[in-house]
């Protein structure tokens, strides 16, 4: 190969990582971004503290619903297709929520933005799988969970930023110079459009599974945002409906030959221990993300200064290390940097749980939160790369999806846990209210551990055909991991 061969592969490469990143940084730097928000918008529109919670519930929601949609989509459709609508809709429904005149609004245009940032991320992450070979594909995923990780945690310094300007409105602004950078990227990289006409793949969208999906995840949100609180009310229907929607979606699951996300890769060992890593650990950093604010207003009383200052800290640290934990994985195998960090997390979360108090200083709490950061930045790229690799590359966009889905999982069981111990009935919370949202994340982090010990070493040659229940046909075959 040639000195010019290589610099355009090169060239190449960099910018197909550029593409990627830029587009899905959108959905987790949102997810997070409105956390310091959120006790001005809930003072704004005279909401509880459940309230309010919806605002981000809904959008974790609709992410998780439509990632196994939207990755079913780009197979069929195209990669490059799939995801100049969604990054064009996407900075739409920013405008429109930065102008939203009441909450209602506001939760719709939010909701609206997850469902195309849910369209962005599996995309993005199939693009890398179809594109990258496997000596390359964990320092690949290093970089681009390097950059998830960052956005989602910097939000709240973003956040802090365009507070300081006066409005949380001005939050949304951040988006439209990323979406012009992301469509400058896309326009100059060369990829395929490909796929095949809207009206033949409505038949492989299994719309009321997604239906009945939504349906229980509302349905345990009710029910956790109820439990410590004198709505008896909504924790029966929640219960009830968590209960009701949770067996018909199961049952449909069962039935139909295109179920909603890819279960059957779930009967790959390392592809089901990967997943479930990726949504124990999702669930630590995004319930500490929206703890913190909480904390530093209503415990100890300081601005969003201070706020940006702890979240920094995390995030800083998780982007430094996330591309370290791919390379890492790359030669010593995938298990190693994934067991690391879980363990590093435990042992941060151990140390927050034990040792808060209403008059914990910011360096103490700075500390604890930077090794927050490293554990979650340890395994973020090594977790998410085993589990593409585990799967056939035929279905890489199904696989994309079905683990960004089980990564929202957690970050809606977060914000519920969070919502249902904070909420004291009208009553400010205390510090034993935090000490034991703390305790609970210190358990979730444990199992994480169990989770990374499950995850292959290095990726198989192979991977076993795995026929989803129910499906008279073969949906993967032996899919080879490149060299």
């Amino acid at each position: 190969m040639t000195a010019d061969q290589q610099s355009t592969g090169s060239d190449r490469y960099w910018l197909l990582l550029g593409t990627v990143s830029l587009g899905s940084v959108l959905a987790p730097l949102n997810s997070t971004m409105l956390a310091v928000a959120l006790p001005e918008i809930r003072d704004d529109f005279s909401l509880s503290h459940a309230e309010i919670g919806w605002l981000v519930s809904a959008y974790l929601i609709a992410m998780a619903v439509a990632q196994p949609i939207a990755g079913r989509l780009s197979d069929r459709l195209g990669r490059m297709r799939v995801l100049r609508v969604s990054l064009l809709a996407f900075l739409a429904l920013s405008l429109a929520a930065a102008a939203a005149p009441n909450f209602a609004l506001l939760v719709a245009f939010r909701t609206g933005q997850a469902l195309m940032g849910a369209a962005i991320i599996p995309t993005g992450m199939a693009m890398i799988r179809d594109s990258v070979p496997v000596r390359r594909l964990g320092q690949s995923n290093g970089i681009t969970g390097s950059l998830l990780s960052l956005s989602a945690a910097a939000g709240p310094l973003v956040g802090a930023l365009f507070l300081e300007l006066g409005s949380w409105r001005y939050l949304f602004l951040a988006n439209v110079p990323i979406v012009a950078l992301a469509f400058l990227a896309q326009s100059r990289l060369r990829y395929p459009t490909g796929g095949e006409a809207l009206g033949s793949v409505r038949g492989l969208l299994d719309w009321f599974g997604a239906a009945l999906l939504v349906a229980a995840l509302i349905f345990l949100t009710m029910l956790l945002n109820s439990v410590r609180g004198s709505d008896a009310l909504g924790l029966i229907l929640g219960a009830v409906g968590l209960g009701l929607t949770g067996a018909a979606f199961v049952a449909r699951q069962r039935r139909t030959t295109q179920p909603l996300a890819g279960w059957h890769l779930f009967r790959i060992r390392s592809y089901r221990a990967a997943t479930s890593h990726i949504l124990l650990t999702n669930l630590v950093m995004y319930t500490t993300l929206l703890s913190i604010p909480f904390f530093i207003r209503e415990i100890q009383d300081k601005g969003v200064g201070t706020t940006g200052i702890l979240l920094g800290a995390m995030s800083v640290l998780m982007a430094l290390l996330a591309p370290l934990s791919g390379r890492i994985s790359d030669s010593q195998g995938r298990r190693l940097p994934a067991l690391a960090g879980s363990i590093f997390a435990f042992a941060a979360i151990v140390i927050i749980a034990t040792g808060l108090e209403a008059t914990s200083s910011t360096l103490f709490l700075a500390i604890a939160l930077g090794l927050v950061g490293i554990g979650v930045g340890l395994g973020t790229g090594a977790a998410q790369t085993a589990a593409m690799e585990s799967a056939p590359r035929e279905v890489g966009g199904t696989a994309a999806g079905t683990n960004s889905m089980m990564r929202y999982l957690g970050s809606i069981l977060g914000i519920g846990i969070l919502a249902g111990i904070l909420n004291t009935g009208g009553a400010a919370p205390d510090v034993e209210v935090f000490r034991a949202i703390f305790v609970v994340i210190a358990v979730i982090a444990g199992l994480a551990i169990v989770a990374a010990s499950q995850i292959h070493r290095f990726p198989p040659e192979t991977v076993l055909e795995v026929r989803p229940s129910g499906s008279p046909g073969r949906v993967g075959g032996a899919g080879e991991v490149p060299e």
